[in-house]
């Protein structure tokens, strides 16, 4: 009998999973908890078996493969077709992230090396860049491995100024702390005491010599005695058959969910944390120089988007890794600006931001930066965001905009990249496994907005590195803007005149449009022209890109 009061118990906690599951992998701004339930794909795809899995579409051609990619096989083919072939530059592309995996064999070749530290003095800045050791880049956070969200921070020191209630920064602050607070409490209490029930299950299910591997029950469980060992081998099978999940991936989403739970709202002093001076902005060394990570994803997989030999467009980059972004809570201002400045100083021609927020108290600091990269020429790719809104009204950070003259003028040296899936309409025969919840050419995660959203890439189920020498699916805008910053790596390889603005309009004037296709979109009952979602109203391609880029250069020479 108690067991029965245990299905009950694990009924609810899987109802609170449902309506509150967040994202699994770190994918900022995408971190905060879904807004909508059609976003439970997440989930499912996270521990979904590999045996249906997509090919490596990000690159490859729609009308040659059938996939929405972007053309990249196809133009290393296109341009052995040339006459003379052309010779790739060298280039290098700052990677702004959570951490590298500098050692994955499919990216070790490409880790930017800075000579004058390499073969200098250890513990000397040899430079003079105000980085002692800086041997592949710099790491922003020190030892700090997770920071509370940004809201958090600012709700802490509102309090500490004794700001009042009725202040209407400090009132929105506190709501958005309180109910993002709540929704991971109660998203960890649902995993806790789900894995409690699954434990206890199985425990039964040995007992009676009954196996607790849900494929193997999957095929049982009809034969099964009803009571302790049907309820047992029912919360078993409702977690695997609801989320995809065996016990060890319930394990690992309750400690990931454990981490949030501790440190997303924490008071902690982050200064004290990273150990830098919490009055200077434009502080330099503070930090190390270790910029590794072989225990979170995020930095290598983008990284390898961008440059690996297996999975990247421009395979022949260098890979600058900027480590500036905690694995869980969010960035900092200082620390992106930081990380911006030192990629400009040290040679980076394109910059890739993976990353974002909704709140930020030194917006203009990073402002100064990316304009500071505009002025020395360097492109500045940046995602969207995962919330699947039209964000046209929405500030999220780095801000996409300048301020002049009481209007909002966008920045010539940045794009702004969405992500979009491998087919133009849903089909069962493309997606058997529903990878992208019945969503067409739109990710059903991805940001929206004909006015600051620039152009779409590939980023539902992307494949690419991941620490340890393996390869992983992930999906997010993070693994979207990462295609845009390789093929812009490509344009300045293959043209190393061509300018930030010149890339960026090569990029957005050439993409490959979808005249007339209406697209589902996440929270809007009909359906929306592809079109009108962006700038470009297209998706990234990298033919078109080289040869418009060639059109411009050759015009302003």
């Amino acid at each position: 009998m108690k067991l029965k009061g245990q299905v009950s118990r694990y009924i609810l906690s899987v109802s609170v999973l449902f309506f509150l599951f967040p994202i699994l992998s770190f994918d900022s701004p995408g971190n905060y908890p879904f807004k909508s339930v059609d976003d439970l794909y997440k989930i499912q795809n996270k521990f979904r078996s590999p045996e249906k899995d997509l090919p490596d579409w990000t690159r490859m051609d729609p009308e040659k493969d059938g996939y929405e990619g972007t053309r990249t096989l196809a133009f290393y083919e296109y341009i052995k077709t040339l006459s003379p072939e052309p010779v790739s530059s060298d280039v290098i592309v700052a990677v702004i992230d959570s951490g590298f995996d500098i050692d994955h064999p499919d990216l070790k070749d490409n880790v930017w090396n800075n000579m004058a530290e390499v073969n200098g003095t250890l513990g000397v800045d040899d430079d003079n860049n105000g980085y002692v050791d800086d041997l592949h880049g710099w790491n922003f956070l020190g030892n700090a491995k997770y920071l509370p969200y940004e809201f958090t921070r600012e709700y802490f020191r509102l309090k500490r100024l004794s700001t009042p209630k009725s202040d209407p920064y400090f009132k929105k602050v506190t709501e958005e702390y309180e109910d993002k607070m709540d929704e991971v409490s109660a998203t960890y209490k649902g995993l806790s005491e789900t894995l409690s029930d699954v434990e206890a299950a199985e425990d039964i299910l040995r007992k009676n010599n009954i196996t607790t591997d849900p494929k193997k029950l999957q095929g049982m469980s009809m034969n099964l005695p009803e009571g302790k060992i049907g309820d047992a081998a029912s919360i078993i099978l409702g977690v695997y058959l609801l989320f995809g999940m065996e016990k060890d991936d319930l394990v690992k989403v309750t400690d990931e969910y454990e981490i949030k739970n501790n440190v997303l709202f924490d008071s902690v002093d982050v200064h004290e944390l990273i150990g830098d001076d919490p009055l200077k902005l434009d502080e330099t060394n503070y930090g190390n120089n270790d910029v590794t990570e072989k225990s979170e994803e995020h930095g290598t997989h983008t990284s390898g988007t961008i440059a690996s030999r297996k999975t990247g467009h421009a395979p022949f980059a260098k890979l600058m890794f900027l480590k500036a972004v905690p694995n869980e809570g969010d960035e900092r201002d200082k620390d992106i600006g930081n990380a911006i400045r030192y990629a400009v100083d040290n040679g980076a021609s394109i910059i890739n931001m993976s990353a974002g927020k909704y709140y930020s108290p030194d917006p203009e600091y990073v402002v100064d930066a990316i304009k500071y990269a505009e002025e020395k020429g360097v492109l500045f790719v940046v995602s969207a965001g995962n919330e699947g809104e039209d964000i046209k009204e929405t500030v999220n950070y780095p801000r996409k905009y300048l301020i002049e003259n009481g209007e909002k003028k966008y920045f010539n040296n940045m794009i702004v990249v969405g992500a979009n899936s491998w087919m133009k309409k849903w089909n069962k025969e493309k997606d058997p496994e529903n990878k992208n919840a019945k969503f067409d050419l739109l990710a059903p995660f991805s940001n929206y907005s004909d006015q600051v959203i620039d152009v779409f890439a590939p980023g539902v189920q992307i494949n690419s590195t991941v620490p340890g020498g393996k390869y992983k699916m992930i999906d997010g805008t993070s693994m979207a803007a990462p295609s845009v910053a390789g093929i812009a790596a490509v344009l300045k390889a293959y043209y190393p005149g061509i300018t930030a603005s010149q890339m960026k309009e090569a990029i957005l004037s050439s993409v490959r449009k979808y005249d007339g296709l209406s697209v589902k979109v996440n929270g809007v009952k009909t359906k929306e022209l592809f079109s009108k979602l962006s700038r470009s109203g297209g998706v990234i391609d990298m033919i078109n890109a080289f040869k418009k880029a060639g059109e411009l250069v050759n015009a302003s020479n």
